[in-house]
Order: structure tokens, then C-alpha cells, then sequence
């Protein structure tokens, strides 16, 4: 072979090792970067304890139905108003994020913006679509990934709240069921 064909494998050569690696660049980064938020949102979703949260939710219940019988009196105002405020609020916090997470259906959803966000990439780096139709891909997957991760979010910070401050709940108001009769007067 002369030093043209040569070059010529050479340069062949290199692009085929190119092309195997597949495409680079800002946009399979952004695809990436949304995957790991994606992933690293699935996981906290999953990581959080069922036992803790169940426990929580059902200490929750048993003092909102305790609460409900209680009677009205004034010299009880900052207690009805406060406190039972507090409980209400904290119950409902729980109530919501499990209605939402098995109503929506959050930990499946999650699973297939993954999924599409790897056929994307794959797509993107073997250059099986333009540029462009990925970019448009894109924007539609944020456009319905991000609105979930946002209330996803806000609910596990709900949550998280709620389940830290579960054991001075459950403390103050065991207290308070236990001293109700001689509160007050």
C-alpha cells in the first residue's frame, strides 16, 4: 500500500473509533444532567422509611380522632387554635404525599421519564435523530418531568419536616390527652 492508502485507513480507522465512542457535547450532558436529577429523585422517594412514615401517620390519626371529641372552651383557645392547628396540618402533609405519590403514581413515573431520557441519549449519541428533534425531545420530557420533580419535592420537604418532628407531636399531645381534664380550670 502506498503512504495515500494508508493515510487514508488511518483517518478511516480513526473516524470508525469516533463514531463507536457516539456524540459528545452540551446537549447529551444536559440529557445526562437530567437524568441524575431523575434518578437521584427516585432514589430519596424510595429511601424514605415506609415503618417510619406509617408510624408517624397512624400516631397522626389516633391523636386527630382524640382531638375530635375534645369540646370547645374558651379557656382552651390557644390549644384549639395552636395547637390542633399543628396536628391538623401535620396529618394532612402525610395524607397528601401518599394520596399524590400512589394516586400519580410518582415512583413509575419516574421510571419512565428515566427510560425515555436513556432511549434519548442513545438516540442523541449514535446519531439516530437530528440535533434538532432531540433538542425538541427534550423540552417535551422537561416540560413533564420537571412539574413532578417541583411537587415531588416540596412534598418530601413536607414530609421530612413532619416525620422530624413526629416524636415532640406524639410527646405534646399524649400530654396534653393525659392532662385534659385538669388543664383549664
Amino acid at each position: 500500500m502506498d503512504s495515500v492508502s494508508l493515510r487514508l485507513l488511518g483517518l478511516g480507522l480513526a473516524a470508525l473509533s469516533l463514531v463507536g465512542c457516539g456524540r459528545r457535547g452540551p446537549l447529551g450532558d444536559e440529557i445526562s444532567a437530567l437524568r441524575t436529577t431523575v434518578d437521584s429523585s427516585y432514589e430519596v422517594l424510595q429511601a424514605l422509611d415506609s415503618a417510619e412514615f406509617m408510624t408517624a401517620f397512624n400516631r397522626m390519626e389516633r391523636h386527630i380522632e382524640v382531638a375530635k371529641t375534645k369540646t370547645y372552651d374558651v379557656s382552651r383557645e390557644a390549644i384549639f387554635r395552636v395547637d390542633f392547628d399543628w396536628l391538623r396540618n401535620s396529618h394532612r402533609a402525610l395524607f397528601k404525599f401518599e394520596s399524590l405519590r400512589r394516586g400519580e403514581r410518582w415512583d413509575g413515573q419516574l421510571v419512565q421519564s428515566r427510560n425515555q431520557l436513556d432511549a434519548l441519549h442513545h438516540d442523541w449519541s449514535q446519531r439516530l435523530i437530528s440535533e434538532d428533534s432531540v433538542r425538541i425531545a427534550l423540552e417535551e420530557e422537561k416540560n413533564a418531568v420537571l412539574p413532578l420533580l417541583a411537587t415531588v419535592h416540596t412534598r418530601l420537604d413536607e414530609v421530612r419536616y413532619v416525620l422530624g418532628q413526629n416524636d415532640s407531636l406524639d410527646l405534646h399531645f399524649q400530654k396534653l390527652w393525659d392532662n385534659w381534664d385538669s388543664a383549664g380550670k
